[in-house]
């Protein structure tokens, strides 16, 4: 039994792994989270508003609002397969992976908020990034076990996040 405890405990921290139902609800929260996001960035058109500050960079990439919608629900629909992936299987990967998933969140909701002071207006998506975004990310670091970062582990989070965003804008193009 204490050698179970244990296992379960990750390094010093003291926070053991969390139960496969507490783990299913805090990938449901994060999956709600990012659609909500991602919805504030389609209803007050994130594509539209970079396009009126063509001097940030990145505007190309959006497309426009119907071509950003698919890669929005494409994001969406690949947090929510690795969450029902990380879940069924009861994969070991399962809590670590969503704290690279909070990781990735509060870097993105750092951005909204850089870019709206930056360019002095409100970003689509940077409301929900402080409203709900960062409280999940909270939440997901103090329930979690900490993730062990190692030069691997950052490379693989970042290229992970951007490969998913950028890939999901060319699979978008590429089918309008």
């Amino acid at each position: 039994m204490a050698e179970e405890r244990e296992a379960q405990t990750a390094g010093t921290s003291g926070i053991s792994v969390p139960s496969r139902v507490r783990l299913a609800l805090l990938w449901a929260v994060t999956v709600v989270a990012l659609a909500v996001h991602n919805a504030e960035e389609l209803v007050r058109d994130l594509p539209g508003w970079h396009t009126g500050r063509p001097w940030l960079p990145g505007s190309a990439l959006y497309g426009d609002p119907a071509q950003f919608a698919v890669a929005l629900a494409i994001v969406t629909g690949l947090a929510l397969v690795l969450a029902v992936a990380g879940v069924a299987w009861r994969a070991a990967w399962n809590a670590q992976v969503l704290v690279c998933v909070g990781y990735a969140l509060l870097v993105n909701a750092a951005g909204h908020v850089l870019l709206s002071v930056v360019s002095w207006s409100l970003m689509p998506g940077v409301l929900t990034s402080v409203l709900v975004l960062v409280p999940v990310f909270v939440l997901l670091t103090r329930t979690l076990p900490p993730v062990r970062w190692t030069v691997s582990s950052v490379l693989v989070t970042l290229v992970a996040a951007f490969g998913v965003v950028i890939g999901s804008l060319v699979i978008a193009a590429a089918l309008a």
